[in-house]
C-alpha cells in the first residue's frame, strides 16, 4: 500500500514539471488604432483612409443666371464618401453633388468621410437676373399731384427720378445684366382691398415668369381686414410664383403705424422661404421721410432720398 502511495505521488509530481516545462504562451498581438482624428479604418475594403483628395466645380467663378446648377465632382472620393457643399464659409455643411445658385457669393465644396475631410476649394459665383417684377406703391412711383405740392413721376418725395429706390436697384440689376427685364406693377388696388381682390389680374405677370420679385407694399393696407392679410398676401405671391420659381424680397413697412401688416409680411416669408427686407430700423429717424421738403404731411411722410437710398440698400444687399 506504502508503495502505492509513493508511486501515485511520484506520477503527479512529474506531471506537474512536464507542464512548468513548456513555454508559457504568447500574448495576444496589439493592433495598432490609427488616430481618428488623423485616419479612418474604410471597412469594405480593409484600407486606412488618411487623406482625401478636394472635388472640383464643373463650373469655375463666373457670372451666371440666377438658378444656374453648379455641379461639384471628385476624381477619385472612397465608396462611402460623400461631397459637401458651403454657402456660408464653412459653417454649415450640405451633402450635395449640385447647388442652384440663389445670390452672389462664394460657394465651398470638400470630399467627407466620416472625420476625415478633403481640403476646402472655393469659387466664386456673381448672379443676375434676366426678368424683374417690382410690386410697389406710391413709394414706387407716383404721378404730378399738384394739389400736394408734388409735380414729380416717379417715387413720391425723391427729389428727381434717379434719386428714389427703383431707379437705384434698376441701374444695380442692369449693372449685372444690361438686358434685365424689368415691370412694375402698382398693387395699391390691392392693399386697399386685399379681402376681394381679383387674382385673374396677375396673370399677365405670372406669364413674366420674374425669377426676383420684389415684394414693396404695406403702407396703404386696410387696416379694418387686417386679420385676413396673411392669407391674401400669400395667395398674391401664389399667384405671380405659379410659372416660376423665383427669389421673393418682401419689404416690410416704411411707416411705423402698419407694424402689424409688417409681422404679417414676416410671417409668410418665413414660412415660405422668402428674404426679407426689414425697414422697421427707419421707422424712429425722421430723416428717412421728407417731411421738411413738403408742407402736405401725406408727402411728407414718404422716403426722403436719403430714406430711397436706405430702402435700395436694405433690398439690393440680397441681390
Amino acid at each position: 500500500m506504502k508503495w502505492i502511495i509513493l508511486f501515485i505521488s511520484s506520477v503527479l509530481f512529474l506531471a506537474t514539471c512536464k507542464q512548468a516545462d513548456q513555454p508559457a504562451p504568447s500574448p495576444p498581438v496589439e493592433v495598432e488604432i490609427p488616430d481618428s482624428c488623423n485616419s479612418i479604418f474604410h471597412s469594405s475594403n480593409g484600407s486606412i483612409i488618411t487623406n482625401l483628395k478636394e472635388p472640383f466645380f464643373l463650373t469655375s467663378s463666373d457670372t451666371l443666371p440666377y438658378g444656374t446648377k453648379v455641379y461639384l465632382q471628385s476624381d477619385s472620393i472612397v465608396k462611402a464618401g460623400i461631397l459637401e457643399i458651403s454657402l456660408d464659409s464653412g459653417k454649415v455643411w450640405l451633402a450635395a453633388k449640385c447647388i442652384a445658385l440663389t445670390k452672389s457669393g462664394e460657394v465651398w465644396a470638400r470630399t467627407r468621410y466620416e472625420k476625415i475631410s478633403s481640403p476646402i476649394v472655393k469659387s466664386k459665383y456673381t448672379v443676375y437676373y434676366r426678368r424683374v417684377l417690382v410690386v410697389g406703391n406710391s413709394i414706387t412711383g407716383h404721378g404730378p399731384a399738384p394739389e400736394l405740392g408734388w409735380t414729380g413721376d416717379w417715387g413720391m418725395a425723391a427729389s428727381r427720378a434717379e434719386n428714389d429706390y427703383l431707379h437705384i436697384i434698376s441701374k444695380k440689376l442692369r449693372a449685372l445684366n444690361p438686358n434685365v427685364e424689368i415691370k412694375v406693377l402698382f398693387a395699391v388696388d390691392f392693399e386697399q382691398s386685399f379681402w376681394k381682390y381679383d387674382y385673374t389680374k396677375l396673370k399677365t405677370y405670372a406669364d413674366f415668369q420674374p425669377d426676383l420679385i420684389i415684394m414693396r407694399i404695406a403702407e396703404n393696407t386696410n387696416l379694418e381686414y387686417v386679420w385676413s392679410y396673411e392669407n391674401n398676401y400669400a395667395q398674391y405671391l401664389t399667384e405671380l410664383t405659379a410659372k416660376t420659381n423665383a427669389k421673393v424680397i418682401c419689404t416690410t413697412s416704411f411707416w411705423k403705424h402698419f407694424g402689424e401688416v409688417s409681422t404679417r409680411i414676416k410671417s409668410v416669408a418665413k414660412n415660405r422661404g422668402y428674404i426679407i427686407a426689414d425697414l422697421e430700423p427707419y421707422w424712429a429717424d425722421k430723416s428717412y421721410t421728407a417731411y421738411k421738403f413738403f408742407s402736405d404731411s401725406g408727402v411728407g411722410s414718404h422716403p426722403s432720398d436719403k430714406g430711397m437710398q436706405a430702402i435700395a440698400d436694405c433690398i439690393s444687399k440680397n441681390f
